[in-house]
């Protein structure tokens, strides 16, 4: 998953009860949550004191069959239309669902409730957040710091994992070597991939071919540079990584790990680090299942985030 900011689009209202400034601050921060490949795949509904979102099947990729990444979206965008919601001065109540295949998340507006310290920091963070692709500066992340994002990722059926020691550094290289290796040989991939467009108007598959290191995992294509296993290990060790994931596979598991990397990249942000994100690895089933068995964890990952201090 590539994750960038795209062109918005008008927000639906339906005898919406929001001030017209209350409706533009939602927008707003749903429009600057993390999308995958451009596509911004949900649409956003105001009415009464509700702001409903909803996955949008035509934004889906044939890269993205089942869908996981486009639920991802949709999840961090619902982290940041909660963000919203309470910065504006109301309690939120959060009801999501699936029917047909898609999600789809409600947000209630409740009393006025002001937000948390936390949580007004993670509102400001929003505008701030992007991607870094390129690699980190050598300062290690304290290790405070890596609490308070483990802490931010924890949720209900959800939460994180660090990488800690050089075996299990070793244990994921392997697997993410695997995974990029079976994308790297994958021809419809690389076609779909010359068509997705960044907002500065480079092509991914140019960006991929310029990537080196652990970002060159996340996004391959026949002309990436992929690291060897014993080199990837040691990034993986000497960087901050954290695999985000859930303790089921369904497609409400998806928006809440989505809700849970937001919350991560917010928590982090606002802490003055810069971060990357990559899900295309865990797209196969085997590499999902051959980390949680690796590592011992009862969750499936679905996620893998990189924290560190910009170069």
């Amino acid at each position: 998953m590539v994750v960038a900011q795209v062109t918005r689009t008008d927000v639906r209202t339906q005898g919406a009860e929001w001030s017209p400034g209350e409706a533009a601050e939602l927008d707003a921060a749903v429009w600057r949550a993390p999308s995958v490949h451009n596509s911004r795949p949900w649409s956003l509904t105001l009415r009464q004191r509700a702001a409903v979102l909803r996955e949008d099947p035509a934004a889906r990729m044939q890269h993205d069959p089942q869908g996981r990444d486009q639920r991802i979206s949709c999840g961090a965008a619902l982290t940041n239309l909660v963000l919203a919601v309470r910065s504006l001065g109301f309690s939120a109540q959060v009801e999501v669902g699936a029917a047909g295949g898609l999600v789809s998340a409600a947000v209630n507006a409740g009393d006025p409730d002001a937000p948390s310290p936390r949580e007004a920091a993670w509102a400001r963070a929003i505008a701030e957040r992007h991607s870094h692709r390129a690699p980190f500066a050598r300062k290690r992340v304290p290790e405070l710091l890596r609490e308070k994002i483990w802490d931010a990722a924890a949720g209900h059926r959800c939460g994180g994992r660090w990488i800690k020691s050089e075996a299990e550094a070793l244990e994921v290289s392997r697997m993410l070597g695997r995974s990029a290796g079976a994308f790297h040989a994958d021809v419809e991939y690389d076609r779909e991939l010359t068509g997705w467009v960044t907002p500065e108007g480079r092509s991914l598959r140019s960006e991929s071919g310029e990537l080196r290191g652990l970002a060159a995992v996340g996004l391959t294509a026949p002309s990436t540079h992929l690291p060897d296993e014993q080199v990837l290990a040691r990034l993986l060790h000497d960087e901050s990584v954290l695999l985000v994931g859930t303790r089921g596979d369904r497609a409400e598991d998806h928006v809440r790990v989505g809700q849970a990397v937001e919350r991560a990249w917010l928590e982090a942000t606002s802490s003055g680090l810069a971060v990357s994100m990559m899900t295309q690895p865990l797209h196969m089933l085997e590499i999902r299942t051959g980390l949680a068995e690796r590592l011992g964890t009862s969750l499936i990952p679905q996620a893998i985030m990189r924290f560190g201090y910009p170069a």
